[in-house]
């Protein structure tokens, strides 16, 4: 069906009509006078409407066999950054001890009557799990491990040097 010559498209304004953007008056544009640019000859355009959020899909009963495909894609391989904390946290703690021991026995060396002689190995634990921040694989270890060193200092290491006046 073809539309018939004498009646317009409804997308165009008839004759009689006359469109609105036509009779509307242009209203000059303060930034651009002080700039001394000329006027604008078209008005800007409007902007789009804004885009429907997406439908999700929804979810296939409870134990069917579906939900549980469904789950096994979703679920990301490797470890949450929860349980990566915690066992951060547990190596946090073997490498304070290990450090402690280092600690003593550098002490009885010789080499720890200064601050640094008795905080060189906390240090290096604090250094290496700061070298594993920027892996996002160890991410969640390297803060357990802070964590942990957070606290030796804050508990341990700060009275002791402060007990012992190394300077």
């Amino acid at each position: 069906m073809a539309p018939e010559a004498d009646q317009p498209e409804p997308d165009e304004p008839t004759p009689e009509e006359p469109t609105p953007e036509a009779n509307a008056p242009v209203e000059p544009d303060p930034v651009a006078e002080l700039l001394g640019q000329p006027p604008a000859a078209e008005p800007p355009a409007a902007e789009p409407p804004a885009a429907e959020p997406p439908v999700a899909e929804p979810l296939p009963p409870y134990g069917s066999p579906e939900a549980a495909a469904a789950a096994a894609a979703a679920a990301k391989p490797g470890l949450s950054t929860g349980a990566g904390i915690g066992i951060g946290a547990g190596i946090g703690c073997g490498a304070h001890v290990v450090a402690l021991i280092l600690m003593v026995a550098t002490g009885f060396a010789g080499w720890g009557a200064t601050f640094l002689g008795l905080t060189w190995p906390f240090i290096l634990v604090a250094l290496a799990a700061i070298v594993m921040l920027f892996f996002k694989k160890t991410r969640g270890i390297a803060i357990g491990v802070l964590i942990v060193a957070a606290a030796v200092w804050i508990v341990f290491l700060g009275p002791c040097i402060g007990l012992l006046g190394v300077a």
